[in-house]
């Protein structure tokens, strides 16, 4: 738990400073990162299962 200083919005308010739980700016973005590399690795397992039958 961080402590986030105060700022000033683009509209001139100002934000008091505040407590945060994390300070990470957003989770989905690291959600789609883990499920893009999830799709690739499936994706070439796919492939190398292709490859294997077809050699054989």
């Amino acid at each position: 738990m961080g402590y986030r200083k105060g700022y000033y919005r683009k509209d001139g308010t100002y934000v008091r400073g505040h407590y945060t739980n994390s300070r990470r700016r957003s989770t989905g973005l690291n959600n789609n990162n883990n499920s893009k590399k999830g799709c690739a690795s499936i994706i070439i397992l796919f492939i190398i299962t292709l490859i294997i039958l077809i050699i054989n």
